[in-house]
């Protein structure tokens, strides 16, 4: 099937930029809508592959660049801050500002929205907030509850006084991923994202991928988790609609599958319409991994 792409700009909900975002349009009537929502420190170019797989399967796909990302930051300094206060809010709304943006072009068609990464959890909280707007969620490299993130926004909170908003924290970077890719064998701090080394050169020479959060975008990152675990969060979803959790087994986001399973578990316990699949041997990136042909196939089964 053939399909068009198209860029698509909508103002973000900060009202000050531009969120830069694409669109890949089936030919032919269009039956679903499928938002993504990119993680932390990539852009939206880097799903191309998986939205032309959707697109050549009859979905519209689509998804942008987040505040302090890819082409909506403005300039490489703003790459990393999210906003002076409240980003993370911003990062929540601006998701459902887009999705409305594409939904006034296709209404009534059935949407879908996944996020991956620090993307699941603001999609997750899209999913509290602005329920209405979807049908179904795609949960994708997400993260169970955090119990050292209280500890972790106080730290953000004294560096951000000494140091100021936009100082880049060596301390809470390695607090918070310092562990994230022991156990994997290579040269860069990368290896745990896939075992795909073409990608893992790409993103280690990519300046889209490799700026670093200013500590006040770190403490919008925990906020974002902390949110997004509270127990309100499990009975505020809505229960008819289905939640698919996805991951890699060897991902140490999700704590290698403990974590995606306890919040799996507590979404049963709230009776949400919940399905759990983890993929053997695969890292955080299961969209560039040696499971991505079976990861895109079940989100197309999901969709439809």
């Amino acid at each position: 099937m053939n399909f068009e792409i198209k860029t698509l700009e909508v103002k973000s909900t900060d009202n000050i930029h531009t969120l830069k975002g694409k669109i890949f349009i089936p030919q032919g009537e269009i039956k679903y809508l499928f938002h993504l929502v990119h993680g932390m420190t990539e852009y939206i170019d880097r799903y191309d592959h998986f939205f032309s797989f959707l697109a050549e399967n009859g979905v519209l796909a689509f998804g942008y660049d987040h505040l302090g990302h890819g082409k909506t930051a403005e300039n490489d300094d703003e790459l990393g801050f999210i906003a002076h206060k409240d980003g993370w809010k911003y990062l929540v709304n601006d998701v459902a500002a887009f999705t409305k943006a594409v939904k006034k072009m296709y209404p009534d068609v059935p949407t879908i929205l996944m996020g991956h990464s620090m993307g699941s959890f603001i999609a997750r909280l899209v999913a509290e907030s602005y329920k209405q707007e979807y049908d179904k969620f795609i949960f994708c490299g997400t993260s169970g509850p955090n119990p050292a993130s209280k500890a972790g926004l106080l730290l953000v909170k004294i560096i951000k006084a000494i140091k100021g908003e936009k100082h880049k924290s060596d301390l809470i970077q390695n607090v918070a991923f310092g562990s994230y890719n022991k156990g994997f064998d290579g040269d860069t701090p990368y290896e745990w994202l896939t075992t795909d080394r073409d990608v893992i050169n790409k993103y280690a020479a990519d300046k889209y991928c490799t700026f670093r959060f200013t500590v006040s975008a770190m403490g919008d990152l925990m906020n974002l988790l902390s949110n997004c675990n509270r127990t309100a969060w499990f009975k505020a979803l809505d229960s008819n609609k289905p939640i698919l959790l996805i991951a890699g087994d060897k991902d140490p986001v999700g704590n290698y599958g403990k974590g995606v399973m306890a919040v799996y578990e507590k979404l049963i316990k709230n009776g949400k319409n919940a399905k759990i699949k983890l993929y053997e041997n695969c890292r955080h990136e299961i969209h560039n991994d040696t499971c991505k042909d079976e990861m895109f196939s079940d989100i197309l089964k999901f969709i439809k």
